[in-house]
């Protein structure tokens, strides 16, 4: 989260110093709304952000990674090792999935949301999204069940309780068989997901905080 934050603050102020505007309007999915959290509070960027608006975010991290973190450590060094190969091939140039994947269980979560405090001047919202059943999206098949059977309703990795942060705007599904996974709520795989227009529904978000004045 740290060397993310870093990554989103460097980003922000170049857009500010090359568009003249004072602050920034920041929508996150995922774990990017907890390293946007962490750079509004601990690198001090509460005057350059207006506001954050967090889609899928495990805020209060996800019970079934408690789980798999009880595994032989020598057998999650393991798994993590072939992952960051896998992140390496997409781009990433520190990946670093042993730490990454510890920081969504709900003990790191709980001192994170302690020691990351929302800061004054900035607002926050949050959704959630849910899948119908554990045949809704092959993908996170495993992770839906696990998270299913610890927290209830969820996205196929984030249940709704965990993603709720600062004003809670709803659960975005539809009335399909399918729902919307976590992955689907950014169009992972361009799918048509009957009844829910992924990029209109991010048009109508930044259309909602201009008429709220951000």
């Amino acid at each position: 989260m740290e060397c993310n934050a870093q990554d989103i603050k460097d980003k922000i102020l170049d857009i500010v110093k090359s568009t003249g505007c004072e602050r920034v309007n920041i929508i996150a999915h995922s774990k990017g709304g907890l390293d946007a959290r962490y750079m509004i509070s601990k690198l001090d960027m509460g005057d350059y952000v207006a506001s954050l608006t967090m889609v899928s975010s495990p805020h209060r991290g996800c019970k079934f990674v408690d789980i798999v973190s009880k595994m032989p450590d020598k057998l999650y060094k393991a798994i993590a090792r072939v992952s960051d190969k896998y992140f390496r091939v997409l781009g990433d140039k520190n990946p670093d999935f042993y730490t990454a994947s510890r920081q969504f269980s709900t003990y790191h979560s709980k001192k994170f949301n302690e020691e990351v405090k929302n800061v004054d001047g900035v607002y926050y919202q949050s959704y959630a999204t849910v899948v119908k059943n554990m045949f809704s999206d092959y993908i996170v098949k495993i992770p839906y069940i696990l998270v299913k059977l610890t927290e209830g309703e969820n996205d196929g990795l984030v249940s709704i309780n965990s993603a709720k942060w600062g004003e809670f705007k709803g659960v975005l599904k539809n009335n399909h068989r399918r729902g919307i996974s976590h992955g689907d709520i950014i169009d992972l795989r361009r799918e048509d997901y009957k009844g829910f227009d992924v990029i209109e529904k991010y048009v109508e978000i930044v259309s909602n905080l201009k008429n709220e004045g951000f």
